[in-house]
């Protein structure tokens, strides 16, 4: 089953070199995609929310989101509820950039699952995301032990 894992990496790192290349103009990496992509969807997000969210770790988010805000794309505000929270808000430079991010990700799907049936589609989303919450779980005990 190493060839699964292999096979996932490989797909994401093409994923990203294709999408890093599209975003070159915007100033964005692939990874920051899914910053901004998330940010826009729920404006006010917390940190730790977006952490569960795109499943990485709260310091890599941290890092991320201050590349973003460094380069005009977010604002981080404290929570009016609880000053500890940060709250992450996209700028009107991100709100201008997330038809073209959402557009971007629809395209590439559509380019990998072109030769695939309707029914192969859904079988493979559907595989996938039995994956993909076996590797929360996996990774969420993970966090536990420590």
């Amino acid at each position: 089953m190493d060839s699964l894992m292999r096979s996932i990496s490989r797909t994401y790192r093409c994923s990203n070199r294709y999408k890093t290349e599209k975003l070159k103009a915007s100033g964005l990496k692939a990874i920051q995609q899914t910053y901004i992509f998330q940010i826009c969807r729920f404006p006010g997000i917390s940190q730790e929310q977006l952490s569960q969210r795109i499943a990485v770790n709260k310091s890599n988010v941290t890092r991320q989101l201050a590349t973003l805000e460094q380069n005009g794309f977010i604002n981080r505000q404290a929570s009016p509820e609880d000053k500890r929270i940060q709250q992450v808000f996209p700028t009107e430079k991100a709100q201008a950039l997330f038809p073209q991010v959402q557009e971007l990700m629809r395209s590439w799907n559509r380019m990998l699952l072109e030769d695939f049936s309707e029914e192969e589609q859904e079988l493979l989303l559907s595989m996938m995301q039995r994956v993909q919450q076996k590797a929360l779980l996996l990774a969420e005990k993970e966090e536990e032990k420590q």
